[in-house]
């Protein structure tokens, strides 16, 4: 998540959003709207390529060809997040040949916009809900406080008590991985106290 980057540096948010233009102009990086309210999603380019060329040969795709000339598009286009039907079709992937696969596969997504395709990635619902469900978990344990805060020792303590539900639930993600995403993301900010780091709640809804 963009919000863990924005964690690195909270007093410069901009300097991410500089930083990740930049690095994604250059190819290194893709850009991914997911969700409106939880953020946007960055992965390394040669990741993604290489998610891409896996999938094109699995019996999901029936068109490997629509997957070649997809991932072409997208190097010639290595900042954008979008793609519109007109896109697609100048780099001859149609809905017959290769929309339907890239939309069923998980490579695009509709957007909501007529015409219009959001780029994504195969399975980042399941990401978004461990995000969602880790950041849920966090607000819960402030917002059951008296002054929506806590120090940091203690919802450390109760994250570690709960290893039944860290691993069903929570697929065994780090503490640090869920305090970065409510702190880059706005639901939760750090204070400092005579007995150690504590947070509190911001008042930002889901």
């Amino acid at each position: 998540m963009i919000s863990h980057l924005h964690a690195l540096f909270p007093s410069d948010p901009t300097f991410i959003d500089r930083e990740l233009q930049r690095v994604a102009e250059e190819g290194l990086v893709r850009k991914m709207v997911v969700n409106q309210n939880a953020g946007d999603m960055v992965i390394e380019s040669k990741d993604y390529f290489r998610i891409l060329r896996e999938m094109k040969h699995t019996d999901k795709a029936s068109n490997v060809e629509a997957f070649d000339k997809f991932e072409d598009l997208l190097k010639s286009k290595p900042a954008v997040t979008r793609l519109a039907k007109e896109d697609l079709a100048e780099a001859a992937i149609t809905e017959e040949e290769g929309i339907r696969d890239l939309l069923s596969v998980g490579f695009l997504v509709l957007s909501g916009m007529p015409g219009v395709y959001l780029i994504s990635i195969p399975n980042v619902g399941s990401f978004l809900k461990l995000a969602f469900r880790t950041r849920k978990w966090m607000v819960n344990i402030l917002a059951k406080t008296k002054w929506k805060e806590m120090l940091e020792k203690l919802i450390h303590e109760r994250w570690d008590a709960n290893v039944k539900a860290r691993w069903r639930e929570f697929r065994g993600v780090r503490f640090e991985w869920v305090m970065m995403e409510v702190k880059g993301g706005g639901w939760c900010e750090p204070f400092a106290t005579p007995g150690g780091r504590g947070w509190k709640l911001t008042g930002k809804k889901e």
